[in-house]
This record gives C-alpha cells, sequence and structure tokens, in this order.
C-alpha cells in the first residue's frame, strides 16, 4: 500500500468515525481496514482492530438477548452474570480511547488460564468481498495470524501474515474456499444419492464408492495446500504449550543458551524466542526449508548462510533429542477464534493439530465471556464436569433412523444405564429443555441439530450448563445467507446461552461413521461399569444393528493403548484414529472451553478399564 492510498483510506475512516455503532459487515471493513494500515507500525493496535472483525452482528444479537433478559427479570440471581456477559461482549463507542481498548484487551488475555493459547485467524481485507453478489462464489484470502499466548508474564500478542495460497505454475491465487465449499456440496449429493442404503447391483455400489473416494482425494488435497501452500512453515503457530512445564522452561533455557554461546550479536525478543520454540516443538512437521524461513525471518538482517544453517541444525537437533527420548511431549489445548469466512476449513486435520486439543471459537470477546461465566468451574484450563454418570440423550427423534438407534441404545445401555432420555418418538419441547438444563452432558442423536424439535429462541433465553453434544449432520456448521451478510448458525444459540461446550458436525456425514465416532469418543471419555472396555467389544452384531444382542470381547484385538481419557479434546481425537473416511474426521469439531471430567476414582480404579 503506498502513501497516497494510505491518505485516502485515513481521509475515509476519519469520516466514518462519526457513525456510532456501524451495522455488522460496514464494522468489519472498517476495522479489517484499520488493521491493515496499521500492520507495519503498531502491532497490538492491528490486532486489536483485526479482533474487533470477528462476528460483530453476534455480538450485537448477544448482547441485546442479555439486555432483554435483564430487564425482564431484574431480580434473577443470575443478573450479575449477565450483566458481566453484557459488558465484556457490547461494542465500545467510536471516541472510546484505543489505548484503553487495547490495554483491557491485554489483561483479558492475561486473566485467563495460562495453560491456553489463543491463535485468531482472520482473513485480509480484499475489496473483492465487497463487490461479490454472488452467493456460490467465494475467495481465499491472505490470513492474519494472531498469537495470544494466555496468563501473566507471557509473551505479549503479535502478528504474522500469510499470503494466499498460489499455483506454482500460473502463480495464480488457489481458491481454496471455493473448492471447500464444492466438496460440501459434492458430498451432501453422493450421500443423498444412497438414500435407501440398498444397492440395485454391484454396479451401482462401485460407482457411489468411487464418488465418496473422489470426495476423499479432494478433501485430502485441501489439506495438503493449506499446510504447504497456505500456512506453510507459520501452521507451526497454531499448536500449544507443553504440559510439562520442566519442558518448557529447558527448550526456553538451552534456546537463550545457544545464542549467548554460539551466536553473538543477535537481538533475541520473547517474539523471536516464542516462534523458534514452536518451530523446534513441530521439527517433525516441518521441513528443513521452513525452518531456514523461520530462522530468516526471525534475524532478517543475518546473511551468514553457515551461521543460519547452524541454527536450523540446532533447532533440528534438539526437536529430535526430546521426541526420540520419549519425553512426555502431551499439549494443553489450544483455542482457534475463526473468522467466519475461514470456519468451513478443516484446520484440525492439518499435521500439527491432527494429534493435539483443539477448540474454535468465534471472537476473542466470546472466549473471554466463557471463560468468566465457568471460571469457577475450570481447574488448569479446562471446566470440570463431576457428574458424567446422569448424561440425558435424544435418540432418532423423527423415527427414521431405526438402525442408528438399534446401534446407540445399545451402547447407552451397555455404557451408561444411568443416563435418562428418549428414543424413537418425538419429545415435546419441554422433554426437550428439560433433558437439555437437566443434566452436566446432553447427547443429540438424529437430524441436524434439533433445531426443528425446539424453540431456539428459547435456548437463548436460558443458561444452558451442559456440554452438548450434537451428532446430526451439519449440526455445527455456520452458513452465508448472502455474501453481504453475516454468517449464521443453529450453534450461534448455543452460545448466547453460555453453553460451555458444544461437539457437533460441519456438514452432512452418515450415520454409521456417526454412531462409530460416537461410541468411540463416549467410551473414551466417560468412565464406566461395563465388564469389557467398549473398544475391545465384538461389534459385528452392533453394527448390523440387531435388537437383542450380548456384547462379548473381540479376541481378535490386541490391549493396546489408553482407555479412558478425561479431557474431551483428547478424547475425540483418539475416537477419530478409528475411522475410515476422512470427511467424517474433519466434520467433527468441538466449539467452547475444553473440558475434562473428574472421576471419583484414578482410571486404573475405574471397572471401565478392566478386561
Amino acid at each position: 500500500m503506498d502513501s497516497n492510498e494510505k491518505f485516502k483510506i485515513l481521509n475515509l475512516l476519519k469520516e466514518l468515525e462519526n457513525v456510532h455503532y456501524p451495522a455488522g459487515p460496514l464494522y468489519q471493513r472498517i476495522n479489517s481496514c484499520k488493521a491493515l494500515i496499521n500492520e507495519n507500525d503498531n502491532e497490538l493496535e492491528s490486532i486489536y482492530y483485526l479482533s474487533e472483525t470477528h462476528s460483530p452482528g453476534l455480538r450485537s444479537r448477544t448482547v441485546l438477548r442479555y439486555e432483554k433478559l435483564l430487564a425482564n427479570d431484574p431480580v434473577s440471581q443470575n443478573i450479575t452474570h449477565l450483566q458481566k456477559s453484557r459488558d465484556n461482549l457490547a461494542f465500545k463507542c467510536s471516541t472510546y480511547p484505543k489505548n484503553d481498548r487495547i490495554r483491557i484487551m491485554l489483561e483479558q488475555m492475561q486473566e485467563m488460564p495460562k495453560e491456553w493459547t489463543v491463535v485468531q485467524l482472520t482473513p485480509q481485507y480484499n475489496s473483492r468481498d465487497i463487490l461479490n453478489e454472488d452467493n456460490n462464489v467465494y475467495h481465499t484470502n491472505p490470513i492474519h495470524i494472531s498469537v495470544f499466548s494466555c496468563g501473566q508474564n507471557e509473551t505479549r500478542p503479535f502478528l504474522i501474515n500469510v499470503g494466499a495460497p498460489k499455483d506454482p505454475v500460473t502463480g495464480n491465487n488457489i481458491e481454496l474456499a471455493q473448492e471447500m465449499n464444492s466438496i460440501v456440496k459434492g458430498n451432501i449429493e453422493v450421500l443423498t444419492s444412497n438414500k435407501k442404503k440398498m444397492f440395485r447391483n454391484q454396479k451401482e455400489k462401485m460407482d457411489y464408492i468411487e464418488r465418496r473416494q473422489l470426495i476423499e482425494d479432494r478433501l485430502r488435497n485441501i489439506v495438503k495446500v493449506m499446510q504447504d501452500m497456505w500456512l506453510k512453515e507459520w501452521r507451526c503457530l497454531l499448536t500449544g504449550k507443553y504440559c510439562d512445564e520442566n519442558l518448557e522452561e529447558k527448550i526456553k533455557t538451552e534456546m537463550d543458551t545457544y545464542f549467548k554461546k554460539e551466536v553473538t550479536g543477535l537481538e533475541i525478543t520473547k517474539k523471536t524466542e516464542y516462534i523458534l520454540c514452536s518451530a523446534l516443538k513441530n521439527c517433525l512437521h516441518l521441513k528443513l526449508n521452513e525452518v531456514k524461513k523461520i530462522v530468516q525471518f526471525c534475524f532478517p538482517d543475518l546473511l551468514d548462510k553457515i551461521l543460519i544453517r547452524n541454527i536450523v541444525q540446532f533447532i533440528r537437533s534438539l526437536g529430535n533429542k526430546l521426541i526420540t527420548k520419549g519425553v512426555n511431549t502431551k499439549k494443553y489445548p489450544v483455542i482457534l477464534v475463526l473468522h467466519d469466512t475461514l470456519d468451513c476449513f478443516p484446520w484440525e486435520m492439518i499435521d500439527v493439530l491432527q494429534d493435539e486439543s483443539v477448540s474454535r471459537l468465534p471472537s476473542l470477546h466470546f472466549v473471554y465471556c466463557l471463560f468468566k461465566e465457568h471460571q469457577n468451574d475450570i481447574v488448569d484450563g479446562h471446566k470440570v464436569i463431576t457428574s458424567y454418570d446422569k448424561g440425558t440423550y435424544i435418540v432418532n427423534p423423527d423415527m427414521d433412523l431405526q438402525s442408528m438407534e438399534t446401534r446407540m441404545m445399545n451402547f447407552f445401555n451397555y455404557w451408561t444405564p444411568g443416563w435418562t432420555g428418549t428414543s424413537g418418538y418425538q419429545p415435546s419441547k419441554d422433554e426437550f429443555f428439560e433433558l437439555l438444563t437437566s443434566s452436566d452432558i446432553f447427547s443429540y442423536i438424529g437430524h441436524g441439530s434439533g433445531s426443528h424439535l425446539m424453540s431456539m429462541d428459547k435456548i437463548q433465553k436460558t443458561h444452558v450448563k451442559a456440554v452438548v453434544l450434537l451428532f446430526g449432520c451439519g449440526s455445527t456448521k455456520i452458513t452465508r445467507l448472502d455474501p453481504q451478510v453475516e454468517m449464521f448458525g443453529h450453534y450461534h444459540m448455543y452460545l448466547i446461552a453460555r453453553c460451555p461446550c458444544v461437539v457437533g458436525m460441519l456438514w452432512e456425514v452418515t450415520d454409521i461413521d456417526t454412531d462409530t465416532l460416537t461410541s468411540d469418543f463416549l467410551s473414551h471419555w466417560i468412565p464406566s461399569e461395563a465388564p469389557i472396555h467398549w473398544k475391545y467389544v465384538d461389534k459385528t452384531k452392533w453394527k448390523k444393528a440387531e435388537e437383542k444382542i450380548k456384547l462379548v470381547r473381540n479376541v481378535t484385538i490386541l490391549e493396546d493403548g489408553q482407555l479412558w481419557e478425561p479431557e474431551l479434546l483428547r478424547a475425540l481425537v483418539l475416537a477419530k484414529k478409528g475411522l475410515r473416511y476422512n470427511m467424517t474426521k474433519a466434520a467433527c469439531v468441538v466449539r467452547g472451553l475444553p473440558v475434562i471430567i473428574k472421576s471419583l476414582g484414578s482410571m486404573s480404579e475405574s471397572k471401565g478399564t478392566q478386561l
């Protein structure tokens, strides 16, 4: 951007300052322009403006809903929490000093758990998006990566910009967003072509398999392009801190010692240290050339090629030494703050995240709002659930998924006999509401998100304290209604209701894949007194959806690995490993806070781990 363009934009932004509380899309564009102008001169100011581009319409709706609730019930015991949530989400007037806004943002990051790493992904401002009137056209833009290391005395937030993916031959932009939305539509066409689940002949069956495999191949290519041509080396910033604090400190100490002893004259800032440590943690995923680019970015004035090579080798050797020595490299959760235009991408499938604990939220404001709402229940960065044995469920409410109902009720009766709920009939709105609000874990297994059974408006008005599991097609997707309108999803209603965590699907999936994922996930996460762990149960008859079956041990499966994982995010990662299709793995995401189950006994004492 030359000085002439910058001058014109600044004058235009100055005129727009008189528009107090502009509409969502206009507010997004104003702040995108401000972020772009400030990125080279004031990094923190640019990060603040980027955070303001995330879901302003959703914030407005949420604040308005809380205002109405406070006005209608001013003596409620919940009034203090609502007031604080409203104030945390409310917009600051344009006359409010920008330095105070930035200070508040930094104070909120320091207040949140030190275990959290929050990474905000925001598309760069692009004038093409303003002119787009076609709801079937999607653009792929450069990304601003804002990294927040939560807790006191941590590295202050910093910003990295990555360009749009380019075709190596033509140099043109690769329109990943267009392809991703095409894949989702193609997936719907393939799955709906086999609604009856019966093939008339072998040719029809092979055609279905080939079409589904083509979707798989296209998704695999999307993930590869996201890694290698879009995020590139900067994907290492998307991972969290090691759970072993001594290991974190050891890496920093060895890094500091190396640079003081072997390299002189190079300044190591907090930002530089964080970036180099992130490269070290992900050395197995990064190519040598990518580590080299990171080193060159950190030390732009360093021209000695031999010294650059030595630094790269040091990072690789130290990273390899830590991993090959069998050190505990388990990491704390990462919260991805995704702009709504980036939410359709399978971020959890890229190499640095596919084995890590990852959750999504739409804006920094909602991260802080949920943290404050559930602060008293958060220990070591996780919201604690204790009443896991008294969950509730709604299974097959539309009465047209009989096989799925049989499978899931066989599972619930075997693994969680203390859970209660409905199956095989459509519950009333009052029944739905009672099941949703009467337990710490609520599971819906049917079509969509269940929004056709329950008033979403009523959900907004309540406080949903349960972890909500929505195992239906597209249950947590957000939809673009128009290129010039903010996106919408039924998940937003649960977010407005201050629900701590929602698990669901980004797009359509098959019932057998979903049932396998659901049962594996819950059996990893929920302790049980079942005599045989679900992992070792012979599921041949279960998958065929036979009504009355006796679950016995599968003698062909050898004992291996961990059987109980109290962290929800990590339990989901383990469950996904048993899935055949990447489209199902990528579809299932977590929105909200990291959650952990606090069992009355240790894992070794749980009967659910017995064989």
